[in-house]
């Protein structure tokens, strides 16, 4: 018996292209869907879910020419199923109490603050509705450019600049009433 029998006809090196796949765009997906889901296990949980839809999908991934914007898509609509689940999941507390990105200052007093601030945005662009939600972690947090982020999301890129106004708005608003509330705590 060959190799390509033993596993079922799975052209040779199929799995190292998904697996250079993850390792070219797993830490990618994971910020954006983490920023989407507001958890690590459960954007881990829907990145592991993308990579065996690619798994599954590998012959036809050669017809893709913009990989990374597929896997996004792909990402996405994984999001977007397992929304409902994921809210019954999350808990408040949860999202409030991951550590800040990158390292923090020596000051004890700076990394409340820095983590506060942290959670604060966490809270905020958690309020934001999903679709403006991905397009304001694209741009504001990821830094894609609008025409990227228009191709990634297949929207009209005035649709992006749409969403990413309104989601400032409420995104400032948010950010607002939120600093009030801790204001008004001794």
């Amino acid at each position: 018996m060959s190799e390509t029998e033993r596993v079922g006809a799975v052209p040779p090196g199929a799995g190292d292209d998904v697996g250079r796949l993850f390792d070219e765009h797993a830490a990618f997906l994971l910020r954006i869907v983490g920023r989407m889901v507001g958890s690590p296990d459960q954007a881990e949980d829907v990145v592991q879910r993308v990579f065996l839809i690619a798994h599954e999908k590998r012959a036809s991934l050669a017809d893709h020419s913009e990989i990374r914007g597929w896997l996004y898509r792909v990402a996405m609509n994984v999001t977007r199923h397992e929304r409902r689940a994921f809210a019954r999941r999350m808990r408040l507390s949860e999202a409030l109490s991951e550590a800040p990105e990158g390292p923090g200052p020596e000051d004890p007093a700076s990394q409340l603050e820095t983590a506060q601030a942290s959670a604060r945005v966490r809270a905020c662009v958690a309020k934001l509705p999903f679709d403006q939600r991905e397009v304001f972690v694209l741009y504001e947090l990821e830094e894609l450019r609008g025409g990227e982020i228009a191709a990634i999301l297949e929207i009209p890129e005035n649709t992006v600049w749409s969403r990413l106004r309104l989601a400032r708005a409420r995104f400032k608003r948010a950010w607002l009433a939120s600093g009030e509330g801790a204001r008004a705590k001794p």
